[in-house]
């Protein structure tokens, strides 16, 4: 347990702030678009439903967007005065259902022609940001913008509420939707289990011994998979679904094993004195991990079934957290130089193909980088003095988003 703990304090715990959003990186040159609400009356969901259509529409970076609330009927033949500028308008007409769900009708128009027309049904109305998600997805997908399948998945994060009680709670990717999933006990380091998010892997410190176990999402239902002395945890989940890494310290000190979920058995991958600990699978079929080989946290390689490990980080110290997409890397690096004014977290991304380094972040504390399944985008936690947010940058356009951050304190996140 105190190894568990010890582990824990490497972790930077973050608290919230208001929830807007920010975009980051400008917007020139793109054509403006503005968003009118046609529902049968304007209340404070459809206003709402404004906002987070601006915000997902933002994200898909293909419009300049007016995030200006105006009213409009659906079939008008053109935009309210303050949107007379706008060369694209989206007009949404939310209609409850009466049931707890709601229809949503959408039309994209470009100068006042239609480019998309589609209903929705939305069967709860507390998951109205996924309808504003899938929205952006098709009009994103009719347009030929870059891929976004990530913005419709569910992220998993484990909320700490008190001394040693925490929550697991399931959200969309901006945290505006939460839903808690397991409650009642001390519990860390969520992982889905598939690509279908129907399943998750979690630590439990509620047991004897910490303990991980397989929950289904649906059911709830808890299956066990393995416990440890000290220390336990699914770091990450093999493409196949049918291997695990974990941390386990069953001799005092953690180390990084395999397991064949199929045969129910451990291999061990690293035997080191000290720590080592969240390995991730590579696409060249090695393995990078967490050691502090060298006094401090840093990032190197191994092969299961081999005794070698490599130094893979050579920027910064305190490289602590990392996130692997086939064969590249985003870590985490402690920069102390006065370009950075001071102590600065950023993140970094390292090409396992060709070494090359490339710094995702330019200021404050940048911890728990995520990369989404197809690799497209980076999902992390950003902290700047005060203030809290959820990061968000897409390679294929270059860019990168915030979302001010207010859900309590952060004990880890996957996507």
């Amino acid at each position: 347990m105190k190894i568990f703990v010890f582990w824990l304090s490497l972790i930077h715990i973050l608290w919230g702030a208001d929830a807007t959003i920010e975009v980051v990186k400008g917007v020139a040159g793109l054509s403006p678009l503005a968003i009118e609400d046609s529902s049968p009356q304007s209340t404070d969901m459809s206003q709402k439903f404004s906002q987070m259509l601006a915000a997902d529409m933002n994200v898909v970076s293909l419009f300049n967007v007016d995030d200006s609330y105006a009213v409009s009927g659906f079939d008008a033949p053109s935009p309210v005065h303050i949107h007379k500028d706008a060369r694209y308008l989206l007009r949404y007409r939310l209609i409850d259902d009466g049931m707890g769900g709601v229809k949503a009708d959408v039309k994209l128009l470009q100068d006042g022609n239609s480019l998309f027309l589609k209903s929705y049904v939305l069967k709860q109305k507390e998951m109205l940001v996924f309808l504003s998600h899938s929205i952006a997805y098709d009009i994103n997908a009719k347009l030929g913008g870059s891929p976004i399948d990530w913005i419709k998945r569910k992220v998993l994060f484990v909320r700490l509420t008190s001394p040693r009680h925490s929550e697991i709670v399931a959200s969309d990717y901006t945290l505006s939707y939460q839903r808690v999933i397991l409650k009642g006990g001390m519990y860390g380091f969520a992982k889905w289990a598939n690509r279908e998010q129907s399943d998750l892997y979690y630590t439990s410190l509620t047991d004897f011994k910490p303990t991980i176990y397989k929950m289904s999402l649906a059911t709830g239902a808890k299956e066990k998979v393995i416990s440890s002395d000290g220390m336990a945890v699914c770091s990450d989940v093999s493409e196949d679904t049918k291997r695990l890494l974990l941390t386990l310290a069953p001799n005092g000190q953690p180390d990084i094993y395999q397991y064949d979920l199929s045969s129910k058995t451990k291999t061990r991958v690293t035997d080191y004195s000290g720590i080592d600990v969240n390995g991730q699978f590579m696409g060249d079929g090695s393995i990078a991990f967490v050691s502090n080989r060298f006094g401090y946290p840093n990032v190197f390689s191994t092969r299961i079934g081999s005794n070698a490990v490599s130094q893979l980080v050579y920027q910064g110290k305190n490289n602590s957290t990392l996130s692997s997409y086939k064969n590249f890397l985003v870590y985490k690096a402690r920069e102390s130089t006065a370009g950075y004014g001071g102590n600065a977290f950023n993140l970094h991304l390292l090409s396992l193909n060709s070494g090359n380094v490339k710094r995702l972040t330019a200021s404050g504390e940048n911890d728990y980088p995520r990369f989404s399944p197809d690799g497209e985008a980076i999902l992390y936690i950003k902290q700047e003095g005060s203030r809290s947010s959820i990061g968000l940058i897409r390679f294929s356009i270059n860019k990168s988003f915030a979302f001010p951050l207010k859900i309590g304190r952060i004990q880890s996140i996957d996507w």
